[in-house]
C-alpha cells in the first residue's frame, strides 16, 4: 500500500514538473513576442535652433530629422503652452520658422515640439520662455511659397523703437553664387514697425542669410539674423533615348547631391499595371546613366511612370518621387538579319531588313576606345540601305582599332526619328 502511495506520489511529481516546464516554455514565448510587438524606431531629432521672446510673442526656428520613417507627419507640431494657456502650430520636417502671439506678457511659456511614432505624442525638444520687451528688431518668420517655376519668400518684420534711436532700418539677404563664393546681399528699407517683406530674388539651394541693420546717430548694429535652408527638391530627370518594337531605352540624369538613388518602373496597358521593372543603371558611351525596358509587345501603347526612391538630405526621410510619366506606342513587327565576318584588321557587316512601315533608312556603327571606364569616340559612319523589291540590304566595312579597349555599336536608324533605333550587335574588347 505505501508503495502503491510512493509511486503515485512520484507520478503527481512528474506532471507537475512537466506543466511547470509547459509553463515556463509558454511564458518565454510570450515575452519574445511582445518584445517583437513593442519594438520602437529610433527617436527622430528635433532641435529648437531660435527662440526669441518678445512682450506678447514668442518667436521660434525648429529643424525636424526623421532617419527612420517613424512619424506620422499630421502629428508633428510645434506647442507653446503653460498652466492656463495652449497654442500649437503644424510644422512639416526640416526648417520651420513661426511666432505665436497675443500672448500674456511677462508670462513663462514651454516651447516644445511634438511628433508621433505610433505610441501617442512624443516631446522631441523643449524649452521655457518669458515673454518680456525686447527693444530692437526681430526677424518673425520666413515663409517659403511656391510658385510657378519660382519660390519666394515671405519675411515678417517687428520693429520696436521706442526712443526713435535708429535713423533707417534696412534688411539684408544675400547667398553664395558658387561654392567658395563670397555672399552678395541685397537690402530693402523698413519703413514701419510691422511688415512682410516679400523675397522673390533667391536662386540658391544652399542656405542664405537674411539680417535686420540698424543706423543710428554713431554706428550700424544687427539687430537680429537667420539662416534659411531652402526646401530640398530632387533634380533628376529622365529622357527617352531610342525606341523600337519590343524595347525602350532612356537616359537618367541624377541629382548630384543625392548620395544614392533606386529607380523602378511602373508600366501600364490600357490602365492596368501590368508589370514593375527594378531598374539597374548602366554608363552609357558618354557617360550618361541608361537602362532598358525589354520584352514589350510589337505596336502596343504603354504608359511609363518612373519612381525614384531617395533620402531627403535634409529631413533624412525615405521619399519616393515620380521622375517620369508618358504614354508611348511600341513599333510595329520588322526582322532582320545580319553576318558579321572579321579579318585582320577589318570587319565586313551585312544587313537584311524586312521592314512594311519604311522605319529605318540607314544601317551606322560607332566605334569607342574605352580606358578606364571613359568612352572616347574613335569613328562612326552611316550607310542608306539599298531598297529591294521585298527587303532592304546593306553591306560595310569597320576597321577594327588599334586600342586594347574598344566597343563597336553597330545598329539601324530612321532618318526622321532618331529616337526609332535598333541595336544590331555590341562588339566588346577589353
Amino acid at each position: 500500500m505505501r508503495k502503491s502511495r510512493n509511486r503515485k506520489n512520484e507520478e503527481n511529481k512528474r506532471r507537475f514538473e512537466a506543466i511547470k516546464d509547459l509553463m515556463s516554455t509558454f511564458a518565454m514565448a510570450t515575452v519574445a513576442v511582445v518584445a517583437a510587438v513593442t519594438l520602437i524606431p529610433a527617436s527622430p531629432k528635433a532641435e529648437i535652433i531660435k527662440a526669441v521672446a518678445l512682450t506678447d510673442e514668442i518667436v521660434y526656428q525648429v529643424n525636424i530629422t526623421d532617419q527612420d520613417n517613424a512619424l506620422d507627419l499630421s502629428t508633428v507640431f510645434v506647442v507653446l503652452e503653460n498652466q492656463l494657456e495652449y497654442y500649437e502650430h503644424a510644422i512639416n520636417l526640416g526648417e520651420n520658422s513661426g511666432y505665436f502671439t497675443d500672448l500674456e506678457q511677462n508670462t513663462e511659456y514651454r516651447l516644445s515640439v511634438y511628433g508621433n511614432k505610433g505610441f501617442g505624442q512624443e516631446r522631441l525638444d523643449t524649452l521655457k520662455i518669458t515673454t518680456k520687451e525686447k527693444i530692437g528688431g526681430t526677424i518673425l518668420s520666413v515663409t517659403p511659397d511656391q510658385m510657378d517655376f519660382m519660390t519666394t519668400y515671405d519675411v515678417d518684420i517687428s520693429i520696436n523703437d521706442p526712443t526713435l534711436a535708429y535713423t533707417s532700418i534696412d534688411l539684408y539677404y544675400g547667398y553664395s553664387y558658387g561654392h567658395g563664393t563670397e555672399f552678395e546681399y541685397q537690402s530693402i528699407a523698413i519703413t514701419s514697425n510691422r511688415e512682410t517683406i516679400v523675397l522673390t530674388d533667391i536662386y540658391t539651394y544652399e542656405p542664405f542669410h537674411i539680417y535686420l541693420e540698424a543706423t543710428t546717430v554713431d554706428d550700424t548694429i544687427i539687430l537680429d539674423e537667420i539662416w534659411v535652408t531652402p526646401k530640398f527638391e530632387l533634380y533628376t530627370s529622365l529622357y527617352m533615348d531610342f525606341i523600337n518594337s519590343e524595347e525602350i531605352g532612356f537616359y537618367v540624369y541624377n541629382d548630384m547631391s543625392i548620395e544614392s538613388i533606386s529607380y523602378q518602373m511602373n508600366i501600364y496597358k490600357n490602365d492596368f499595371l501590368i508589370r514593375t521593372d527594378q531598374v539597374i543603371l548602366l554608363e552609357g558611351e558618354y557617360g550618361e546613366n541608361q537602362f532598358v525596358i525589354k520584352d514589350l509587345s510589337p505596336g502596343t501603347t504603354y504608359t511609363f511612370e518612373c519612381l525614384a526612391t531617395y533620402q531627403n538630405p535634409q529631413t533624412l526621410r525615405q521619399e519616393t518621387q515620380i521622375v517620369y510619366q508618358e504614354e508611348t506606342t511600341t513599333l510595329d513587327s520588322y526582322t532582320y538579319t545580319f553576318s558579321i565576318e572579321t579579318f585582320d584588321d577589318y570587319m565586313e557587316v551585312t544587313i537584311n531588313l524586312n521592314d512594311p512601315n519604311n522605319y529605318f533608312q540607314y544601317a551606322y556603327f560607332e566605334t569607342y576606345e574605352t580606358l578606364d571606364d571613359q568612352y572616347m569616340y574613335l569613328d562612326g559612319q552611316s550607310y542608306i540601305f539599298d531598297v529591294n523589291p521585298n527587303d532592304k540590304s546593306i553591306s560595310f566595312t569597320i576597321f577594327i582599332p588599334t586600342s586594347s579597349d574598344y566597343q563597336i555599336i553597330i545598329g539601324m536608324q530612321s532618318q526622321n526619328n532618331f529616337l526609332i533605333t535598333q541595336i544590331i550587335e555590341i562588339i566588346i574588347l577589353n
